[in-house]
């Protein structure tokens, strides 16, 4: 108490002599009162739970004057730091044994990346795309660590949906009121975008993405329980994402939202026990795309579209782009042309890590615009080569197989996650095309976190069945 007192009385001197150290002072206090007070298991998981949040809102909550340091990566560095506190006093951190392969293939991933930087021409970004490739897996293992009970993964998913609401609270904010977050790329825009949201996500396509992420997890609800509670939340939860994903125009998205709920129909169609559902799964397919997506893209029904955002969603015009050289679709093409080219002509080993953007920047037709490859397979491949994207592919072999196989659980649980694990997964794999980079896509990550989450828990289960 008397140590207590004496920090107490020194913050406030400095308070108010030194107001900034005075301020930095009282929040280290505090934190390590509250480290010292309560158990490393409970603030194990409050760091966790930050680490979610801080991680979606990413750069908004970041220093104006340092935008590098936000407070997601502090968050991190402090669960790292009380890791190791925790480690060197004796202490110990249950590992799952289910997590072993995936993580070690994430850490191949990341030895791979180091190696890579003795080709690398500019190292220094090679350094930082291992840092942000790190700071993903560590997001994804500390989920799946942290939330691999049955309770502490219905905890997660209360959590992510709390989150799903300030999403839609922000995005609602920018197409109702006007008003956008600083990050938005559409800040200072003309009002020919004004239809658009961008929420924590800074553009249209990473928030469009991270819907079509978080839809499998409301169409689960629907097909998987009976609780007429968790049924409206998912109907809901899943009209909501529908509605939203028109605003952002991204034609990518709108073709993973048919891959979500075509991946249910297969999975749920190939298990006899669950037929039923696959047609409920069938019907409520239909009924979203004639409520809500068919005549909203066609400029008719209750859902008014301007003609700007019609364009974005019109494949034609995309086509016409490509035919012509001109627009965003001519500047994809050319960027997977030259990525592609870039891994044959370094002999399929890649230009190293974070090192393909500067690459292609010196020949592409389109310099001017280019500053990731925008597709995620594709610059893991031409920054790792063959190697990095094969490791790569076998943690996505891994999970899916995971999912599939929680999906044929007869625990209502295990199954809804493993339903919604696969579609997210399957859908992922032409989402991830939508945004520039998924490098430092938190929601990615954290959808990578609860399959893991899954992968522990199916694992648990089944060493407790007889």
């Amino acid at each position: 108490m008397v140590a207590v007192g004496a920090v107490t009385a020194l913050c406030a001197a400095l308070s108010v002599f030194v107001p900034p150290v005075g301020a930095a002072l009282t929040i280290v206090a505090c934190a390590v009162l509250v480290a010292w007070t309560r158990p490393v298991g409970v603030l194990g998981r409050a760091l966790a739970v930050a680490a979610i949040v801080t991680a979606i809102a990413g750069p908004n909550l970041a220093l104006p004057t340092a935008p590098g340091i936000s407070a997601f990566r502090v968050v991190i560095v402090l669960l790292f730091a009380g890791v190791l506190a925790h480690l060197a006093i004796g202490g110990a951190i249950p590992w799952p044994r289910a997590l072993s392969l995936p993580a070690s293939l994430f850490g191949l991933i990341l030895l791979w990346a180091v190696i890579s930087l003795a080709w690398a021409d500019e190292p220094t970004e090679g350094i930082r795309w291992i840092g942000l490739f790190a700071l993903g897996v560590a997001l994804s293992l500390t989920i799946a660590v942290t939330f691999s009970t049955r309770a502490r993964i219905i905890q997660l998913l209360k959590i992510l949906g709390a989150v799903f609401l300030v999403v839609v609270a922000v995005s609602l904010m920018e197409l109702v009121l006007g008003i956008r977050l600083p990050t938005s790329r559409l800040l200072d825009r003309t009002a020919d975008t004004a239809f658009a949201a961008t929420s924590f996500f800074g553009n249209e396509n990473n928030l469009a993405t991270y819907l079509t992420l978080t839809l499998p997890y409301f169409v689960g609800l629907v097909i998987v329980f009976r609780d007429i509670r968790l049924r409206v939340i998912g109907a809901a939860g899943g009209l909501t994402t529908l509605l939203l994903l028109l605003y952002t125009g991204s034609k990518t998205n709108l073709l993973v939202t048919a891959l979500v709920f075509l991946t249910f129909f297969i999975v749920l169609a190939m298990d006899r026990s669950m037929r039923r559902q696959a047609f409920l799964g069938a019907l409520a397919l239909g009924a979203a795309a004639a409520l809500v997506l068919v005549p909203a893209l066609n400029g008719v029904g209750p859902i008014k579209l301007s003609d700007r955002a019609l364009s974005k969603f019109s494949f034609t015009l995309l086509t016409e782009q490509v035919d012509n050289g001109v627009g965003s679709g001519a500047v994809r093409a050319s960027l997977t042309n030259e990525g592609l080219t870039l891994v044959r002509e370094t002999g399929g080993i890649g230009a190293g890590a974070g090192n393909s953007s500067a690459a292609i920047a010196e020949r592409t037709e389109y310099p001017e615009v280019v500053l990731l490859l925008h597709n995620w397979w594709l610059e893991v491949a031409a920054d790792l080569g063959l190697i990095g994207i094969a490791l790569y592919i076998c943690v996505y072999v891994f999970m899916v197989s995971r999912q599939l196989r929680a999906a044929r659980s007869p625990d209502p649980l295990l199954r809804y996650l493993g339903l919604a694990g696969t579609a997210a997964l399957v859908g992922f794999v032409v989402g991830s095309l939508a945004p520039s980079s998924a490098l430092a896509f938190s929601p990615m990550w954290i959808t990578f976190g609860v399959c893991l989450a899954t992968t522990v828990l199916l694992s648990a289960t089944r060493g407790r069945q007889p």
